[in-house]
């Protein structure tokens, strides 16, 4: 049994381990899950080449099988997230009041709650008053008011 080898994937099954804490992409676990399987093989005194083998085969193995079932899981039940771009032309309301200048809260579509700025920047939008997303900046919406003015809806 060489300590280097083991030295090595433990090494291994760490920067795995840790860099999956930083990425949350649920990719390089896998691969601590392979340096794991390869440093049990060196501590039984299976040869460096075994260990390698054991390493690549358990990496696949555990990702074809492992990381659909973990990704399913994530999202079944969860809040469906509408990327920022799929929301521009939608309608919303406003939850929490838009100041001049500042920002405020609306619900856009099936109830995805926004950061939200009026696209006119000295416009006051109200609690309760319907938007339409006209563009986003960053994670904010840009709103315009759809509330009548003039005796029709804008």
């Amino acid at each position: 049994m060489d300590g280097l080898e083991i030295i090595v994937w433990v090494v291994a099954a760490a920067v795995g381990v840790v860099g999956e804490v930083f990425t949350a992409s649920f990719f390089l676990v896998f691969f601590a899950f392979g340096a794991v399987l390869a440093l049990l093989l060196a501590l039984l005194g299976v040869g460096l080449p075994l260990q390698i083998v054991g390493f690549i085969v358990a990496s696949v193995a555990s990702m074809v099988v492992l990381r659909p079932a973990v990704l399913q899981r994530l999202h079944a039940g969860g809040e469906r997230y509408e990327g920022r771009g799929s929301i521009v032309g939608k309608r919303g309301v406003v939850t929490t009041a838009i100041e001049p200048g500042g920002s405020g809260t609306v619900r856009v579509g099936s109830g995805e709650f926004w950061t939200a700025r009026a696209m006119y920047p000295g416009e006051r939008i109200e609690p309760g008053s319907r938007v339409r997303v006209l563009d986003t900046d960053g994670l904010t919406a840009l709103v315009e008011s759809m509330e009548i003015k003039g005796g029709r809806e804008s």
